[in-house]
C-alpha cells in the first residue's frame, strides 16, 4: 500500500512541477497562429502520404487499380468498401501521429503545449462529465481495495 501511495504522490508532484514549468514559460502572441499552421500543415502532409500509401498498397496487394466510386459496372462493392475502410484507417492513424508529433515539436521548441491542447481548460459542458468520471474512479478504487482486502483476508 505504501509504495502505491508514494508512486501516486510522486506522479502528482511531477505533474504539478510540469504545470509550474509550463506556467513559467512565456507565451507569445504568435503561439496560436504558429500552432494552427503547424497542426494544419502536418495534418495535410500526413493525409496525402497516407492516401498515396493506401493506393499503392492496394495496387501491390491486389494487382488492380484502386476502386473508383461510381464505377458500378467494373468494381465490386466489397472492394470499394474494403479499400475505403483501409484507407480511412491509414489516414486517421497518420493524422493522429502527425498531430502528436507536431505537439511534441511545439513543446520542445517553446517549453509548453499549445493553449488549445492544455488539459486545464474544462468547459462548463465538461464539468458534469468530469464529476461523473471522478465518481466512477472513486467507486472503482473502492471496489479494487475491497477485493484486495478480501483476497488478503483483511477487513
Amino acid at each position: 500500500m505504501g509504495s502505491k501511495d508514494s508512486k501516486k504522490a510522486a506522479k502528482q508532484l511531477s505533474r504539478s512541477k510540469e504545470k509550474a514549468k509550463a506556467a513559467a514559460a512565456p507565451r507569445t502572441p504568435m503561439g496560436g497562429p504558429v500552432w494552427k499552421i503547424l497542426s494544419v500543415g502536418t495534418t495535410l502532409v500526413a493525409t496525402k502520404l497516407a492516401t498515396d500509401a493506401a493506393q499503392k498498397g492496394w495496387k501491390l496487394a491486389t494487382g488492380r487499380n484502386v476502386p473508383v466510386k461510381g464505377d458500378y459496372e467494373r468494381e465490386r462493392t466489397r472492394d470499394v468498401i474494403l479499400f475505403t475502410a483501409i484507407s480511412s484507417m491509414a489516414v486517421s492513424a497518420a493524422r493522429v501521429a502527425a498531430e502528436r508529433g507536431a505537439a511534441t515539436y511545439y513543446r520542445h521548441s517553446t517549453g509548453h503545449l499549445p493553449k488549445a491542447l492544455e488539459d486545464d481548460q474544462v468547459k462548463p459542458t465538461d464539468k458534469k462529465a468530469a464529476r461523473k468520471l471522478s465518481k466512477a474512479k472513486a467507486k472503482a478504487e473502492k471496489a479494487t481495495q475491497k477485493a484486495i482486502d478480501k483476497a488478503t483476508g483483511k477487513r
